[in-house]
């Protein structure tokens, strides 16, 4: 049995959410599972789409994170807010980036979600995320969205110092200023 993959996610809700009694759980983990059905069911019921967890996880950020398009797509739908923070900052396109999970990242972007939400700790930037992972069509995704190549972290690194000391030598003339 192995403990990774979205399938860890999903373990971890039941576990800490002792088998998913609340509505608003239940709704978060069939989110997190990619559970069109069950979602549809929850907010049929009146279940609230921006219900967040003590952690300030949605379940827009639980089904951007694990890549469930046509879900995030639905909660958008219902209302849920394209750019909800959690407690550090991060918001489902954050997650979804450094997931790289693309079509998650285009649907989000084509709604109005922030390119350039930056995160409490750190000041790290979506670009950020992109140039430290190596990911061109993530990078390329949010440079058309207006991603801004001169933010900087709380360390003063930009994008592009990021993707040379990561050895992305690639994507350096996509991120130069």
């Amino acid at each position: 049995m192995s403990l990774s993959g979205p399938g860890i996610c999903t373990l971890a809700l039941v576990l800490v959410s002792g088998c998913a009694t609340a509505p608003e759980e239940k709704l978060r983990l069939a989110a997190a599972e990619g559970n069109l059905l069950r979602v549809e069911t929850f907010l049929g019921q009146g279940v609230n789409a921006q219900a967040a967890d003590e952690r300030g996880m949605t379940p827009l950020y639980l089904a951007a994170k694990n890549g469930h398009r046509d879900v995030v797509a639905l909660l958008l739908e219902q209302g849920a807010a394209v750019n909800p923070a959690r407690q550090d900052g991060v918001t489902p396109l954050f997650i979804a980036a450094q997931e790289g999970q693309r079509d998650v990242v285009t649907l989000l972007l084509e709604k109005g979600a922030d390119v350039n939400a930056q995160a409490r700790i750190g000041g790290v930037t979506l670009l950020h995320v992109g140039a430290y992972r190596g990911d061109q069509a993530i990078i390329t995704l949010l440079l058309q969205h207006g991603a801004d190549k001169n933010a900087r972290m709380s360390s003063g690194e930009r994008p592009v110092d990021l993707a040379h000391k990561q050895g992305h030598q690639a994507l350096i003339p996509l991120l130069e200023p």
